[in-house]
């Protein structure tokens, strides 16, 4: 509830901060956690890509428990979802705190740049610039 004198008489708009990939060199620094998700990615406004979680998919199992409708598929039924993850970064241009889609083979290529000695770059100690 909110009192008669608080409400703003609209709805209350708020965004995820997304870092957008440019060509050329893209410098983050990742922290936190991964979360592995299957995603859709339908095209939305301005040729946008939208990821869209296939809800059919538990997270925390890593596998498809079935246990949600995959309403996706009723409405798009050649799309395919894929496998994919986020994570928090820091864009070092500006120093804002973003949501970081990663694709597999992008975090693959990450993970096998720690394993070839390079370590965790989330670590806050010895982490690095991805």
């Amino acid at each position: 509830m909110v009192a008669f004198n608080q409400a703003s008489g609209e709805a209350q708009k708020s965004s995820l901060n997304q870092y957008q990939y440019k060509m050329g060199d893209n410098v983050l620094r990742l922290v936190g956690d991964i979360v592995p998700r299957y995603i859709y990615w339908i095209q939305g406004e301005n040729d946008k890509n939208i990821p869209v979680e296939c809800l059919s998919f538990d997270r925390n199992k890593e596998a498809f428990t079935n246990i949600e409708k995959d309403w996706v598929r009723d409405f798009f039924p050649d799309l395919k979802c894929s496998w994919a993850y986020v994570m928090q970064g820091i864009d070092l241009e500006t120093g804002e705190v973003k949501i970081i889609n990663l694709k597999k083979k992008l975090l693959q290529q990450i993970i096998n740049l720690s394993k070839e000695g390079l370590g965790d770059p989330t670590d806050p100690e010895t982490g690095y610039a991805a």
